[in-house]
């Protein structure tokens, strides 16, 4: 079988829907970097793909994906008690309703500060604002300060990280520097909490990541404790992309904005849920069989690569009638079953390697959205196109908008 690593990098999001297609929807095979890969989609294939007697995480992630989007011994390379004893640190923080309340209050600080900055231009690239103004709630939510010359490096860093994962030339070459700066700032953080030099905030992220001990009892060294510091900041931050489809939707479809911009908390829900659905954010997840393994027919051998197809899942007709339909209805009265809406992965975030942060990406969305409906401004002419052969995507423009004082 011919390597697709390059026909991926072509292709984008389309890559694995198009080829399950080619195969009247049974599991793709193929290889990836050198390995062979069975790609699964729907979800029972959820259920099957986070069972560990299945896949495993260990050595499934490629060196240049850790070395820019995740960082080396994060989290999610990690199986069994180790996994669940990290991952108890970050459900702890980010699912707690005390301490997203505190987020959302940020988040609308900032909003309230940038929208004073923004009555001043002629123009922004809402991206780029998206980016900056989370990277200032995330920080101050966080107890990590920012750096003596501002928010703008790190805003930009955390950016590039996600920016540059899937790619090769510049923007790789950007991400692996931001993400070697931002350790190495962290993990100094880290330590001089740890030596007594700086405080940090108590139930602050800082702090709880300086404290936590793994399975073994062993604090985190002040590497690894910077890159799971950097596994909530750059999360959060990546919410821009979210943020900017959501100003997108808006502006392809004004109809959803008065709802919005009355404070319809339900249907700011159900917006929210819809931008994940609808706009590509990660294509798959991957991992490695644990075990020889059959799927629909389909053999998996122990050691392969094995895809779970997240982009196609959230566009699948069977799941989502019209799922090329921008329809935030869908999800009115109903929150999503836990493995049909995977934008961020399936299963249990408790146990699982699904991202035990999406509600902070819906904190984010359900706080900022409705001001954003409500926000005056025009939008000029522009290339507001969505590459899907560019991982990660987002209109080609950043989306322009001029504030209307």
């Amino acid at each position: 079988m011919f390597d697709s690593t390059l026909a991926l990098l072509a292709e984008g999001y389309a890559w694995l829907p198009d080829r399950r297609r080619r195969r009247d929807g049974r599991p793709v095979t193929g290889r990836l970097l050198g390995k062979k890969v069975v790609a699964l989609h729907g979800p029972d294939a959820v259920r099957f793909f986070y069972d560990e007697r299945h896949v495993v995480r260990r050595g499934a992630l490629p060196g240049p994906v850790l070395d820019t989007l995740f960082g080396r011994g994060a989290v999610h390379t990690l199986d069994g008690a180790r996994h669940r004893a990290r991952k108890a640190l970050f459900t702890a923080l980010l699912q707690d309703r005390g301490g997203l309340d505190r987020l959302a209050a940020d988040l609308a600080d900032q909003w309230t500060r940038a929208r004073r900055r923004w009555d001043g231009l002629d123009r922004l690239v809402f991206f780029d604002e998206a980016g900056l103004l989370l990277t200032r709630a995330v920080c101050d939510w966080s107890g990590v300060p920012l750096p003596d010359d501002g928010a703008e490096g790190t805003a930009r860093d955390l950016l590039a990280m996600v920016d540059g994962f899937a790619s090769v030339g510049p923007r790789h070459l950007r991400a692996r520097r931001a993400r070697s700066r931002q350790e190495d700032r962290i993990a100094r953080l880290v330590t001089e909490v740890r030596d007594g030099d700086r405080t940090a905030p108590e139930g602050s992220v800082l702090r709880a990541v300086a404290d936590h001990r793994d399975d073994d009892g062993r604090l985190l060294d002040p590497h690894t404790a910077a890159v799971e510091i950097l596994n909530v900041l750059r999360p959060t931050v990546a919410v821009a992309w979210f943020l900017t489809f959501a100003a997108h939707a808006l502006h392809r479809w004004p109809e959803h904005g008065k709802r919005l911009a009355d404070g319809d908390a339900a249907w700011a829900r159900a917006f929210a849920q819809e931008v994940r659905r609808f706009y590509p954010f990660a294509p798959f997840a991957g991992g490695i069989a644990a075990a020889d393994l059959r799927w629909e027919g389909q053999d998996i051998p122990e050691g392969s690569m094995v895809l779970l197809d997240l982009y196609g899942q959230n566009h699948d007709p069977e799941l989502w009638p019209e799922p090329y339909a921008f329809d935030p209805g869908r999800f009115l009265g109903r929150e999503p079953g836990r493995d049909e809406l995977i934008p961020q992965g399936g299963g249990d975030p408790a146990v699982h390697h699904r991202c035990p942060g999406e509600d902070v990406v819906l904190t984010v969305l359900e706080t900022l959205v409705p001001h954003l409906a409500e926000l005056p401004y025009r939008v000029p002419e522009q290339d507001l196109r969505i590459p899907l052969n560019r991982v990660p995507t987002a209109p080609r423009s950043g989306f322009v908008m001029t504030p209307v004082p």
